[in-house]
């Protein structure tokens, strides 16, 4: 009766432990984060002029002039 309930024990003990090391992912997740456009400013390449961003009518952005 004891080996069982060591047995027992053990498999519980691992199931609560392979539970508790499964974590769902962050909440909000973009959708592609390879449609995400990061601009940052810094004092090495000053920025001269305004930044204009147009949107992209094709994937490759081919439709717009840069």
């Amino acid at each position: 009766m004891i080996r069982y309930t060591l047995f027992v024990l053990a498999v519980i003990g691992t199931a609560a432990t392979a539970l508790a090391a499964v974590h769902p992912g962050p909440a909000t997740q973009l959708p592609n984060p390879a449609n995400v456009t990061v601009i940052e400013k810094n004092l090495t390449f000053p920025v001269i002029g305004p930044i204009v961003e147009e949107p992209c009518g094709k994937e490759d952005c081919s439709d717009v002039q840069s």
